[in-house]
């Protein structure tokens, strides 16, 4: 979810466009056809560059997409790659080795794995038989060729005294470079990185779309073009992030826990349905199950036999993970017009005893685990906002002092829907719209005495520090601490209200209106920063948890100039009030070597720079009525990919067509032809890929 994709538009119409806006109603339009009028007519970049992030690197070939580990425990943890395939690949044979030494050479446990098309030629190896509490260097081998070599930790027993997760949400693509994740891989006392969600999104790559301007003035626009739906634009939009150097850096220096929030399947996702898929976009189920089964293939996440994300995982005494599904796991469909105008049928669905935002079975697997606890800290990994609050009433003071009379005027006559957008944005697709499963949370804390629980927040693209109150009274003692971590690149509140000429001159303004109405409501808000990008260092002790909140300087250069804006720090067994602390938390005494950044050199096997056309994935093999390819064009020469017999036929299949260059994915039905052997052949230039198939049925 975006609450502020919801918010400025909207405060565009009512704040900068009063006389289309009136015209608009005039005509019969609602505030939302009005809203749209504006939105489409935004200032777009006219530079346009080559994307970037679809760039195949010759020395990592045949693992262009790097190595990953995830998911630590005591004796074991997960490791990944994938083997970019030729055209002749059915199944590649994958060699491994873990090794206490960058070099590999004192090796710990080695093996064998196949990467197929049935998983997009990706490798997962769970490796056991580990060490606790320690530092690990892991690579793959195939085709001859070595991979990176990985870095990756497990997890302690017992007696624990410092632990430290960088904690990080939404990560989009077009909105900018992934300078964060550059700055957490060059940290090197981290026990693994914490993903909340919106690991990729499924927008297409048009510029009235999210992050789609900045994209096309970066080189950095979504591949696939379109909006991702099926197996193939899944697999390759996650092809796209992961060949992102930055992202593919901090994966190869630490482990990554991961579980899902919207943008890995479709915007405001719940169990049954997203704001973001319609009918015209096949079933939802399906399109919900694929996301899942591609999130699995590409992430080094544990499987469970049940598909369930949502999992815990210790730290020793000191500390314990859960990392909940707030999202595909038995979520109600958010109630829409909420607030202190809703009409009574929305308040009581809004307030009805049985609604959830997680399936029994998970909540009850939550209450469990929080109540049997033998760790000191309780961390809650949670894609959407805890925290009770309210926008009512709304700061306009300051706004109303620094802007035109004019629009001061106008402003005034459209509280009422301004106070409801702000509403939609703060009450929607967070806890806030889900108050019986807060209270039946709240209840486990408090009735069972659980302590020191911190909620480590992603989704809004803003940092906020929560003390988590009761809904009913803001004053309340606090039963749990909460942050929100700021987004990688997701665009934030003053980045949308810029995105916009006519409203760039304003948006201070305008932010710090949201900013004043948000402190002088809820005291129990500590921090709020609407406007930066970064990520959050959780530094983990005895005594004390502290959140180190990081900004980088710019998205539009690759380049790491972070710095630190603001700590808090909140005390073991005491209330769980945030204090603001004047320093970062002193880092780990030992710092690990850093993973190399150039591949082993195994055997003399090269790869020469990738041609025009590089097959990136196929499948399945053999196929039954889909067949499934994915490729990268670096050419703007016109590419045509044809489905042949064994006789060379051409043969007139939905999906033969003149193809787009980029990063590109089909879905070719052959639910047509016989059973048999085939051909795909792409030909762009006189670069020609020839990939044989067969259809059994």
């Amino acid at each position: 979810m975006n609450p502020i994709r919801l918010i400025v538009p909207t405060v565009l119409v009512l704040l900068l466009a009063p006389a289309l806006l009136a015209q608009s109603l005039r005509e019969g339009q609602s505030l939302r056809e009005a809203t749209v009028a504006v939105r489409s007519a935004g200032y777009e970049p006219q530079v346009t560059k080559r994307n970037e992030v679809t760039v195949l690197e010759p020395r990592l070939a045949p693992f262009y997409h790097g190595v990953a580990s995830g998911d630590p425990m005591t004796d074991r943890v997960i490791i990944w790659t994938r083997v970019t395939p030729e055209p002749n690949d059915t199944e590649i044979s994958v060699t491994w080795r873990i090794a206490t030494d960058v070099d590999l050479t004192n090796v710990i446990q080695s093996g064998t794995a196949t990467a197929t098309s049935q998983r997009d030629f990706c490798v997962k190896v769970d490796v056991t038989g580990l060490s606790p509490a320690t530092t690990y260097y892991y690579g793959f081998v195939a085709k001859g060729r070595a991979s990176l070599t990985g870095r990756t930790r497990t997890t302690p027993t017992n007696d624990v005294d410092h632990l430290r997760f960088a904690v990080v949400s939404c990560s989009n693509v077009p909105a900018g470079y992934f300078n964060a994740y550059r700055g957490i891989a060059e940290r090197n006392d981290l026990d693994a990185v914490l993903h909340l969600g919106d690991y990729i999104y499924e927008y297409s790559a048009d510029t009235t779309s999210y992050g789609g301007a900045i994209g096309k003035r970066l080189g950095r626009s979504h591949q696939p073009e379109n909006e991702i739906v099926t197996l193939v634009d899944y697999r390759t939009r996650y092809a796209q992030y992961r060949l992102d150097p930055d992202l593919r850096a901090l994966h190869q220096q630490h482990p990554m826990i991961h579980v899902w929030d919207d943008h890995e399947s479709a915007n405001d996702a719940y169990t049954d349905g997203a704001q973001n898929h319609q009918p015209s976009e096949g079933s939802w189920t399906d399109r919900r199950e694929i996301s899942k089964r591609v999130c699995m293939e590409w992430m080094p996440t544990r499987e469970q036999p049940d598909g369930r994300v949502y999992r815990a995982i210790r730290y020793g005494n000191l500390a314990e993970l859960f990392m909940i599904d707030t999202r595909l796991d038995g979520r109600d469909k958010q109630v829409a017009n909420v607030g202190e105008s809703a009409p009574q049928a929305s308040r009581d669905s809004l307030l009805s005893p049985t609604r959830r935002i997680m399936s029994q079975a998970q909540e009850t697997w939550l209450a469990n685990g929080l109540t049997s606890s033998t760790s000191t800290w309780k961390i809650l990994g949670n894609q959407v906002m805890l925290s009770p609050n309210t926008v009512n009433p709304i700061d306009t003071g300051y706004l109303f002092s620094n802007i035109s009379p004019i629009l001061a005027f106008f402003l005034r006559a459209q509280l009422p829907q301004l106070r409801e957008i702000f509403e939609s944005g703060f009450y929607g697709d967070v806890w806030n719209n889900y108050p019986a499963a807060r209270r039946r949370l709240r209840d486990v804390i408090v009735t069972n005495n659980v302590s020191n629980v911190v909620v480590a927040t992603g989704d809004f693209h803003s940092a906020f520090v929560w003390n988590v109150v009761d809904d009913d009274n803001y004053t309340s003692q606090p039963y749990a601490a909460e942050f929100m971590v700021p987004s990688i690149t997701s665009a934030n509140f003053d980045e949308n209200l810029s995105s916009v000429q006519q409203t760039a001159t304003i948006a201070p303004q305008l932010v710090e209106t949201i900013n004043r109405t948000l402190t002088a409501n809820n005291p129990h808000l500590a921090y709020v920063d609407l406007v930066n990008h970064g990520y959050t260092i959780l530094d983990i002790r005895p005594n004390a948890v502290q959140c180190d909140i990081f900004y980088v300087d710019t998205l539009y250069i690759r380049r790491l100039n972070e710095r630190r804006a603001k700590s808090y720090r909140v005390v073991a067994n005491q209330t769980m009030t945030w204090q603001e602390s004047p320093n970062a938390a002193p880092g780990k005494m030992q710092q690990d070597q850093p993973a190399p950044p150039e591949p082993p050199v195994i055997s003399s096997v090269q790869y020469d720079k990738p041609s025009k056309v590089t097959l990136l994935g196929f499948g399945p093999q053999p196929a039954q009525d889909i067949l499934y390819v994915s490729y990268v064009s670096t050419s703007s020469d016109q590419q045509q990919g044809n489905i042949v017999d064994i006789n060379g036929r051409v043969l007139d299949v939905k999906g033969s067509q003149a193809l787009s260059n980029g990063l590109q994915s089909l879905s070719i039905d052959v639910s047509t032809l016989s059973p048999g052997r085939y051909e795909f052949v792409l030909v762009q230039g006189s670069d020609r890929i020839r990939m044989p198939f067969i259809i059994k049925r």
